[in-house]
């Protein structure tokens, strides 16, 4: 009785719970940061969500589906029964209302395994192949083991069967990413992927269903056979190049492959995985018209991919991969109307699709997808010449400019080219500080050229090394002829919010992922994506570069509002000291005239600056002024690579660390830990640019800290000046008061008051500094 009691307290436990949830109303798009998430529960006992693709294919995902967009289309996610369970015809109906079970026949775990995939009507023609493995018929043979069935095609050539089972019982919670499973046959080794949406992947072929048991181990349905969806199916797939070599479209392809790339995708050892994508042979023979020797092999390299990259991986509407040269592949994927099939091509620079015809052919060590056509390399007659493809990188009014101008371009050297795009123009004229340069730019053909070449620079690298954030070159030469060492590129890291695989999002870990941008000079080009033509790295970007024209020494004699700092400037000797040595990473900073004046002085006043107008002389001054300078190249403002709200440090040439606070306003104030916050000067001005640093002012001084400056105390003197006047000369007293009076005046009148008066005419300080 009592056992009775507790099954019926837990049962009521369980209906008052479901009902408070019910009455909760969750919403799982507020929960999870705008995701819907699928409700198996809500579905019916024994049923599971599944991801459905636009032809109806539908896959099993490791965790609940949710509304993702994918290949450009809305994912769907249906409801049918869970792994090892159908429904039953058969069923009685619901009892008092309640939804009547659907799934509710368990499939036989006793089966013999053929005969469990015979009855499943995808993977039927399977069976038949299944069966004929000798480990499966050998009843001593060490079991358990899984299998893979495959969904074949109308087009699907002879199946490897044996090449579809391995040994051991792998559910599908146990196959982790990176995972290699041996076949039975010993021929290869199954390699396991984890796409971020929850699907599973065996050598590429996605898992449809999961974990149905059977006599000797556990079945999983795959999307097609291991050995590729084509009818070539008799290749070598012990490594990616023997695969290339033996497949009848791709060995003209393989032949031109550089030797040492020859050797990677050869080694399997190495616990390295790749993915090619290979022209068919019709196609890469068109190339090799066009190009030979090294260049045919740069070609060539340009179609490998480090890491494997499954079609399956690549669901995002435009997907952006990186060769093994650092070229950027970009890979569109989206859904045929009339078919419903998913369909993915690459994108070129110039707009041309090159359809992947056959995908997802796997190997030992990594993948191959079949192109339509060769990825042709971008060349300079190719951006000078085409004009389609010059307005599909929409940089038609630059390429324009290139082409009247003689760029000093030199077929030896490597460049690395700023490509504005033809926005850029449109910014330029609109931009006040930089719109007299735009003016000269309409109508000097000679100004033209040089801001041409300006965006051209020396580069043996393609600046291919610079990885680390905010960091600097050594500077690069334009290609404007005798021309000086600029700054141009620099490091900023934007946060883009934090990324947590949709997959395990109830359970997350949140990451801040940041976005790498490089900049020259002001213009940015975000995640340092370059296009590589012929000897040069082509960056694209949304500014125009305005070349400068003067040096540190020469804007700050030509300001009317600097000419304090710029006569200590000279006094240091800072031009041949420090400007020319560090050229061109050289920030300074500098204090207005009106940023010298002491905010307690009054305009009646005699000496309206700060004392450290005279304080420091010689050294000592410049120590001061190399506190104002930092030993980089920084733009700063709405071109800078300062967003507002965010705090910056750099170490000044003296050795004092500055920070730089930009407020959420967008003022920045710039001060040291030894300084009082409130006392921080404002940047006035930002980005006075020049061939040897860049200049902004400040409207006030940076404090010397006592361990760079010495403390100094003030002796001051007071000079009062009186005026004294007597009515008489009879003054009580006085044996000569007008001797007396010439001599001491006040004296004389202070005795007699009456008599005499004295007036305070005029006081006087001086001050000197003496080192306390």
């Amino acid at each position: 009785m009592m056992s009775e009691m507790k099954v019926w307290i837990g049962l009521l436990t369980v209906l008052l719970t479901s009902r408070l949830l019910r009455g909760q109303d969750y919403k799982y798009s507020q929960q999870f940061g705008g995701l819907n998430y699928a409700d198996p529960d809500s579905a019916g006992y024994r049923q599971c969500a599944y991801w459905e693709l636009p032809d109806g294919t539908q896959l099993h995902s490791e965790c609940d589906p949710y509304n993702m967009e994918r290949c450009g289309e809305t994912a769907r996610f249906i409801y049918k029964c869970c792994s090892g369970f159908e429904e039953d015809p058969d069923t009685f109906g619901g009892y008092r209302r309640q939804q009547p079970v659907k799934c509710s026949r368990m499939i036989s775990p006793y089966n013999e395994c053929a005969e469990t995939i015979l009855k499943s009507a995808e993977v039927a023609p399977f069976s038949p192949d299944l069966s004929a493995v000798s480990e499966l018929k050998n009843e001593e043979a060490e079991g358990p083991f899984t299998i893979f069935a495959p969904k074949m095609g109308e087009d699907d050539g002879p199946i490897e069967a044996s090449e579809h089972v391995v040994r051991g019982r792998f559910y599908a919670e146990d196959l982790k990413e990176g995972m290699e499973l041996e076949t039975v046959d010993g021929r290869r080794k199954l390699y396991v992927s984890r796409f971020g949406y929850g699907a599973l992947g065996i050598d590429c072929a996605e898992i449809t269903d999961v974990d149905l048991e059977c006599r000797s181990g556990i079945i999983h349905k795959i999307r097609h056979p291991l050995n590729g969806r084509g009818t070539f199916t008799n290749t070598d797939r012990t490594s990616v190049m023997s695969l290339l070599q033996s497949h009848p479209e791709t060995q003209a392809f393989a032949d031109d492959l550089p030797p040492d790339l020859k050797r990677d995708l050869g080694a399997v050892d190495s616990g390295k995985r790749y993915t090619v994508l290979a022209p068919r042979t019709q196609a890469w023979n068109d190339i090799k018209r066009q190009f030979t020797g090294k260049k045919l092999q740069q070609v060539a390299a340009r179609h490998v991919l480090p890491n494997q990259v499954c079609s399956g991986a690549l669901v995002s509407k435009v997907n952006q991969k990186s060769t093994v040269l650092g070229d950027k592949v970009k890979i569109i994927c989206t859904v045929d109307k009339q078919s419903s099939q998913e369909k993915r091509y690459i994108m070129t620079e110039c707009d041309e699709a090159i359809n992947l015809i056959e995908t997802d052919m796997a190997a030992a060590n990594g993948v191959v997808h079949l192109l339509e056509k060769a990825i042709k390399p971008l060349t300079t007659k190719m951006l000078l010449e085409n004009e389609k493809c010059a307005k599909a990188l929409k940089v038609n009014e630059f390429v324009k400019l290139l082409k009247e101008c003689d760029l000093y371009i030199d077929d030896n050297n490597k460049y690395a080219v700023i490509l504005p795009r033809d926005e850029s123009f449109q910014w330029w004229s609109s931009y006040e500080q930089f719109r007299e340069e735009y003016q000269r730019f309409q109508v000097d053909k000679e100004y033209r050229c040089k801001v041409a070449r300006y965006h051209i620079v020396n580069s043996n690298d393609k600046l291919d090394s610079m990885e680390s954030f905010a960091s600097h070159t050594m500077g690069h030469r334009t290609n404007n002829k005798k021309d000086y060492l600029y700054e141009t590129t620099y490091f900023t890291k934007t946060p883009q919010g934090p990324m947590v695989s949709k997959c395990s999002m109830r359970n997350a870990v949140w990451v801040n992922i940041y976005l790498v941008t490089l900049n020259f000079h002001y213009s940015p080009i975000p995640d340092m994506t370059a296009l590589t033509v012929d000897n040069m790295a082509i960056y694209i970007t949304s500014r125009i570069n305005v070349p400068p024209e003067k040096n540190l020494t020469d804007i700050l004699q030509e300001r009317p509002d600097t000419t304090l700092t710029n006569k200590k400037t000279i006094d240091t000797e800072m031009d041949a000291k420090h400007f020319q040595k560090n050229a061109p990473r050289n920030l300074y900073l500098v204090t207005t005239d009106d940023g010298w004046k002491d905010p307690r002085s009054s305009a009646q006043s005699l000496n309206p600056y700060r004392s450290e107008n005279t304080m420091y002389q010689g050294e000592t001054l410049e120590k001061f002024l190399l506190l104002h300078h930092v030993p980089l190249y920084l733009w700063g403002g709405d071109i800078g690579y300062f967003p507002p709200n965010s705090v910056h440090k750099f170490m000044s040439s003296a050795g004092v660390e500055l920070t730089f606070w930009r407020d959420a306003s967008g003022v920045m104030r710039i001060g040291h830990d030894e300084m009082p916050r409130d006392q921080w000067p404002k940047v006035v001005k930002w980005n006075l640019p020049a061939r040897d640093g860049i200049i902004w002012l400040l409207d006030g001084i940076l404090q010397c800290p006592s361990t760079l400056c010495p403390l100094y105390a003030e002796d001051i003197d007071y000079y009062d000046m009186f005026v004294a006047a007597c009515q008489t000369a009879h003054l009580p007293g006085e044996e000569n008061a007008a001797a007396d009076f010439r001599k001491k005046p006040t004296d004389v009148a202070n005795r007699h008051p009456d008599d005499c008066t004295v007036v305070l005419q005029l006081s006087e300080q001086s001050m000197r500094y003496v080192e306390a």
